[in-house]
C-alpha cells in the first residue's frame, strides 16, 4: 500500500512538474506569436504589393519585348518601306495593351501604326527620345497626340542614335491594377511613385499621403528614418513596410520596387485596419494553439483511460493470479506461504495493533482417513473450510497450514478481553460443526491460541507460541481450546463436547 501511495505521489510531483512546464512554454509561445503577429501580416502585405508591381512590370516587359522585336525586325531589314514599317508597328499595337507606336525617322519626323504622319518636335519630351543605347522609360503628363498620361517606351532602331521606336502604354491601365480596396480596407490607397518620392500615378484615391507632389514629402518629418530605410530597401530591390502618419491619418505604409527606372508600387492601410487583421493573425494563432492542446489533452485522456483500464485489468488479472496461487485447492482457504506472508505483511505495517493467532489441528484425522477413506476425510476438510469463513471477518486471514493443520489470525481485536470472546466463537462452531452427505460425522479439533504481540512480535515467535497452546489442548485431552498463558483456565476450562 505504501509502494502504491509512494508511486501515486511520484506520478503527481511528474504531472505538476510538466503541467508548469506546459504553462511556462505556452506563455512564451503565446506572447511570441503576439510579438509576431505583426511580421505575419506584414508578410501578407508585402507579398499583396509584390503582386501588384509583378504585374505592372509583366505588362510593361511584355511592351518592352514586342517592340525590342519590331526595332530588330526594323533594323535587320533595313525596311525602307513605309507599309512594312506600319505592319511591324501594327503587329506591337496588337499584341500589348499600348495605344499607340510611331516610327521616329529623326529631325521630328515620325509616322504612326496607322501611317499618319507626326510632327514630334512640338512634344514636351521631344529631348529625351534621341541618344537611347537601350529601352527607355519616360513617365509623360501629356502624350503630345491625344493629351493623355501614358508610359513611354523609346526604343532605339540598331545603332543609330536618331532613329527609335516610340511606344506609348496608357496610365490609366496602371492605374486599374493598383485597385487594391477588395484587400484591404476602403480607406486603402495605391500609387505609382518613384525612388525620389514623385507621384506617377494614383488613380482617383484621396489621401493625405497623396495630396503634394511627393509622396515622401506628405509623410510627418518624424518618420524621417523609416522613410530613409524603405530608399535603402527599395535600392535592394527588397519589399517592406512601416508605419507613418500624414497629416492626421495613420496609414501602414506598404512598398513593392519595380524593375524600371526605380518606380515603386506602395499602398497605404489604414492602421485601425492592420491592427485588427494583426489582432485577427495572434487570435487565429491562439485558437489553433488551444485546438492543438485541446487534442493533445483528448489523446492524453484516452491514452490514460486505455492506460488505467488495461493496468485495471492487468492488476484484476494478477489478483487472480496470486489469489490462485495463495489458494488451497481442497478448501479454498489460503495456503501455508499466502498464510504466513500476509500475517507477516500485518505484522510489519501494524506493529503495535492487537491481534490474535489460533492454531488447530483436526482431532483424529488418521483415524478418520483409515476408517471412513481418504475421499471423507478430503470432505471433512472442505467442509470446514467452507463453513469457518463465515465465523470470522473477510479481513481476517484464515489458512490451511499443513495436513489437518489451520491457522487463523484475527486482526485488529479492540482489547485483551476480547480475546475470550473471540475465542469462544471458534469453540462454539466445533459444537456444530458435521460433514457428509449421507452419513453426518461431527469433527472436533484441538486448538492453541496466542496474543500479538504479548506472546510474539513477529510471526515465528507468535507462531511457536501459538503451536505450544495447541499442545496443551491436545495434553488435555484434545477437543479443546487452551491459551499459551492459560488466561483461558483463569475464566474456566472449556470444553468442545
Amino acid at each position: 500500500m505504501k509502494e502504491e501511495h509512494r508511486k501515486w505521489g511520484q506520478w503527481l510531483v511528474l504531472a505538476v512538474c510538466m503541467t508548469v512546464v506546459i504553462i511556462f512554454m505556452l506563455y512564451n509561445f503565446l506572447t511570441k506569436i503576439k510579438r509576431d503577429g505583426a511580421a505575419f501580416y506584414e508578410s501578407d502585405m508585402t507579398e499583396i504589393a509584390d503582386n501588384h508591381a509583378d504585374q505592372i512590370n509583366s505588362e510593361l516587359m511584355q511592351v518592352t519585348a514586342a517592340g525590342k522585336t519590331a526595332a530588330q525586325i526594323i533594323a535587320l531589314e533595313k525596311a525602307t518601306d513605309e507599309k512594312e514599317i506600319m505592319n511591324v508597328m501594327a503587329a506591337v499595337f496588337d499584341c500589348t495593351e499600348a495605344y499607340e507606336v510611331i516610327y521616329h525617322k529623326g529631325n521630328g519626323a515620325g509616322i504612326n501604326h496607322e501611317g499618319k504622319k507626326l510632327d514630334l518636335t512640338q512634344c514636351t519630351y521631344y529631348r529625351l527620345i534621341f541618344r537611347a543605347s537601350d529601352v527607355k522609360y519616360t513617365f509623360v503628363k501629356d502624350d503630345g497626340i491625344g493629351g493623355q498620361e501614358a508610359v513611354l517606351f523609346v526604343i532605339p532602331i540598331g545603332d543609330s542614335i536618331e532613329e527609335n521606336l516610340l511606344v506609348y502604354y496608357p496610365m490609366e491601365r496602371i492605374g486599374k491594377m493598383l485597385r487594391v480596396n477588395s484587400e484591404f480596407d476602403s480607406d486603402a490607397f495605391a500609387a505609382l511613385i518613384d525612388l525620389d518620392g514623385n507621384i506617377i500615378e494614383s488613380g482617383d484615391y484621396q489621401s493625405e499621403f497623396l495630396s503634394g507632389p511627393n509622396f515622401w514629402a506628405n509623410i510627418s518629418v518624424e518618420y524621417r528614418t523609416s522613410v530613409n530605410k524603405a530608399k535603402v530597401q527599395i535600392m535592394g530591390q527588397l519589399p517592406g513596410c512601416f508605419e507613418a502618419r500624414a497629416a492626421d491619418e495613420e496609414k501602414t505604409v506598404i512598398y513593392a520596387p519595380l524593375s524600371i527606372n526605380d518606380w515603386i508600387v506602395v499602398i497605404g492601410a489604414d492602421q485601425s485596419f492592420v491592427d485588427k487583421k494583426e489582432k485577427r493573425y495572434w487570435q487565429d494563432a491562439v485558437a489553433m494553439v488551444y485546438q492543438l492542446l485541446a487534442i493533445v489533452f483528448i489523446c492524453l485522456l484516452i491514452f490514460a483511460v486505455i492506460n488505467i483500464s488495461n493496468k485495471k485489468k492487468n492488476k484484476e488479472h494478477d489478483r487472480l493470479l496470486r489469489e490462485k496461487a495463495d489458494t488451497d485447492l481442497l478448501t479454498g482457504l489460503s495456503n501455508k506461504l499466502a498464510t504466513e506472508r500476509k500475517i507477516k505483511e500485518y505484522m510489519e505495517e501494524y506493529p503495535e495493533s492487537l491481534a490474535m493467532m489460533f492454531v488447530l489441528d483436526i482431532d483424529n484425522f488418521k483415524k478418520i482417513n483409515d476408517t471412513m477413506g481418504h475421499a471423507f476425510g478430503d470432505e471433512v476438510l472442505r467442509s470446514f473450510g467452507k463453513s469457518i469463513s463465515s465465523v470470522f471477518r473477510v479481513t481476517d486471514i484464515i489458512g490451511r497450514t499443513g495436513g489437518d493443520e489451520f491457522t487463523i489470525f484475527l486482526k485488529f481485536m479492540k482489547s485483551d478481553a476480547n480475546t475470550l470472546k473471540e475465542a469462544e466463537k471458534l469453540v462454539n462452531f466445533f459444537k456444530d460443526f458435521t460433514t457428509g452427505e449421507y452419513v453426518k460425522y461431527s469433527a472436533t479439533a484441538s486448538i492453541g491460541a496466542a496474543v500479538f504481540p504479548t506472546h510474539g512480535s513477529d510471526f515465528e515467535t507468535l507462531y511457536k507460541s501459538a503451536d505450544k497452546a495447541l499442545y496443551k489442548a491436545k495434553k488435555r485431552g484434545k477437543n479443546q481450546l487452551a491459551f499459551v498463558d492459560d488466561r483461558d483456565r483463569a475464566a474456566e476450562k472449556t470444553e468442545l463436547a
